[in-house]
């Protein structure tokens, strides 16, 4: 039965008007961090904002020359490294987990998961007490270890339910033809599993990237991270509001770059959960 031209037109207006909404919360911000981050500090604060002005690129000379670049390479390194760490001990984990059968395998299942459950409130002060007995606080090898703490659980859960997903046959038939468990996981299971393998190092990269408690608490000079720059700068008397907005918006590039490269692999492997 053909819908009447009045009630499609009707749900289009419905359906494009739903969209232009999300879109202008999602954009406005974005928008207007960006005119900010081009404004002097006076200008940057006008109410309603200033749509045509002459650019000042005074804020992104500013995190130039005051070294302010270092912040982006700490969480550049860190989330690095937390991918690598992440992906090198979880997927051997999570393939483990899921071709276990019995109680011991939910038990564990579960113990992973109650990790990444727990509040990080809970997990501060060991850590701390940890990383400073150890001689390695205000380091980046200590915010990545940190956040391994949440990220290892979460890429081992995501790709063990990826695992169970994969028939037990390609194992089998691996080992007929004399592999080894470590290399039918290698040179079997992983290839295939490649597309969700990108869609957790994405996961994992932006949130050790946007992390801040941990590496608030953690850091206090030579490892600060972009986030925790940012509340330092928010935090201060001088408001510079321009800064502020241009390092958010500087923050932005790596992880689009990263999602960017990627994006064909996220989508396939949220989509699949199983092989076709």
């Amino acid at each position: 039965m053909s819908v009447p031209r009045r009630h499609g037109t009707t749900l289009a207006v419905i359906r494009w008007g739903f969209l232009g909404t999300v879109l202008v919360f999602v954009i406005f911000p974005l928008v207007w961090l960006g005119l900010a981050s081009l404004k002097t500090r006076a200008a940057a604060l006008d109410v309603p904002p200033t749509l045509i002005f002459t650019p000042d690129f005074t804020a992104y000379e500013k995190i130039f020359a005051s070294g302010l670049i270092d912040a982006f390479a700490n969480s550049f390194l860190i989330a690095i490294t937390n991918v690598v760490l992440s992906l090198v001990i979880g997927v051997p984990a999570a393939y483990a987990l899921a071709r276990m059968r019995g109680a011991v395998q939910e038990n564990l299942s579960f113990w992973v998961l109650s990790i990444r459950l727990a509040p990080l409130f809970a997990i501060i002060l060991p850590l701390y007490v940890l990383f400073q007995r150890m001689g390695l606080l205000d380091t980046r090898l200590a915010v990545a270890l940190a956040h391994l703490t949440l990220t290892l659980p979460l890429s081992v859960w995501l790709l063990m339910t990826y695992f169970r997903a994969l028939p037990v046959d390609l194992d089998e038939a691996a080992m007929l033809d004399g592999a080894k468990p470590w290399q039918t996981l290698w040179m079997v299971v992983v290839p295939i599993a490649r597309p969700m393998i990108a869609s957790v190092a994405v996961i994992v990269f932006i949130f050790s990237w946007n992390e801040f408690l941990l590496a608030f608490f953690l850091t206090a000079r030579d490892a600060q991270t972009v986030p925790v720059v940012v509340a330092g700068l928010a935090g201060t008397m001088s408001f510079d509001w321009p800064l502020i907005a241009a390092i958010s918006i500087c923050s932005m590039v790596p992880a689009l770059i990263f999602v960017g490269f990627a994006q064909r692999h996220i989508v396939e492997g949220l989509a699949s959960g199983a092989v076709k």
